[in-house]
């Protein structure tokens, strides 16, 4: 008899755990104007000029991962400049106490630039890497609104990220 009643009482404050559950669906276009909005990124070290520009998002579902395709360009004495395409891949972060998320771990996984020696190749990247790692770790790729009473609640515990039907489907929750 006891271990019913314990039974039903886990049972229904699960119920009610569950319930506090919100997910949120941001779309691509939606990541697409905010990462828009402070590109280009440029970034000049030891003579050389990488400028990063025209954003392009493709979220990865089989990763569940958001990828940025977006335009290079470098420059270094000489007359050497190139242009081309830079790929980056990393997961969102989310910051509670702001209700924002946040590119995490951005890395390029391709880089290709033309009429630029292979030997600057390395540098560019180098360049590249830490211009994006800072560039979007201070801007939030999505933020909730304060004065929506859901988007309030929301701001808790990410329960998970999911990529699904070009959109990003988030769960929080308060547990």
């Amino acid at each position: 008899m006891f271990r019913s009643i314990i039974f039903i009482l886990v049972s229904l404050v699960s119920q009610a755990v569950f319930a506090l559950d919100f997910t949120q669906v941001i779309t691509e276009q939606e990541i697409q104007a905010k990462v828009s909005a402070f590109m280009p990124v440029e970034k000049k070290r030891y003579f050389v000029t990488v400028k990063i520009s025209n954003p392009k998002i493709d979220l990865i579902k089989e990763s569940d991962e958001v990828g940025i395709l977006a335009n290079i360009d470098a420059s270094a004495p000489g007359g050497i400049k190139g242009s081309g395409k830079v790929m980056i891949q990393g997961t969102l972060d989310y910051n509670s106490k702001k209700g924002e998320f946040y590119f995490k771990n951005p890395k390029i996984v391709s880089l290709e630039i033309d009429q630029v020696p292979a030997n600057f190749i390395p540098d560019i990247q180098a360049i590249a890497q830490t211009a994006l790692s800072k560039a979007l770790a201070a801007y939030p790729v999505y933020k909730f609104k304060d004065d929506d009473l859901k988007h309030r609640l929301a701001k808790s515990m990410l329960k998970s990220i999911k990529v699904d039907n070009e959109a990003l489907i988030v769960t929080l929750g308060a547990f």
